[in-house]
């Protein structure tokens, strides 16, 4: 049975990650259970944006990846979505994941760019269980890298 785990300190001295969900799994619905963390700039305490953490070792976990983020515009370029996500591996650590899926849409450049700047990759077919996976990524138009995180 999954638990949700506290992680009452994450933060780098530019940004904090508060907690602001715990998503309950719902198998009907194919949800894995699912962290969510508000992106607190510590400068300003402003709340400049959203990650998300999947605990998802299902099928699921290459077509649509273990993170996401969004980062207000107005705090763009400053590379905090990458750091959100190097924050977040300290909690995908803890729940035994050694590799981490992420995707982004073909067009979504300035998402790619903070994915390659964690180290992460293009996945490839010894990745994946089966070659369906990468046919139903390209028919997505979704770009799926995998961020060794040992």
């Amino acid at each position: 049975m999954f638990s949700f785990l506290d992680f009452p300190d994450l933060q780098d001295g530019e940004i904090r990650l508060v907690l602001k969900s715990r998503d309950e799994p719902d198998a009907e619905k194919g949800y894995a259970p699912r962290y969510g963390f508000s992106i607190i700039h510590l400068a300003d305490k402003q709340d400049i944006g959203s990650v998300y953490f999947a605990v998802d070792q299902t099928r699921r976990q290459y077509l649509r990846g273990h993170l996401s983020y969004g980062v207000s515009p107005t705090y763009a370029g400053h590379n905090y979505a990458a750091k959100a996500c190097r924050l977040l591996k300290t909690v995908a650590l803890a729940h035994g994941f050694d590799r981490l899926f992420i995707g982004s849409g073909y067009d979504n450049i300035a998402s790619q760019k903070t994915i390659e700047k964690l180290g992460a990759v293009p996945i490839t077919r010894n990745d994946v269980p089966n070659e369906m996976i990468l046919k139903e990524l390209s028919e997505s138009k979704i770009n799926m890298y995998i961020w060794c995180i040992q």
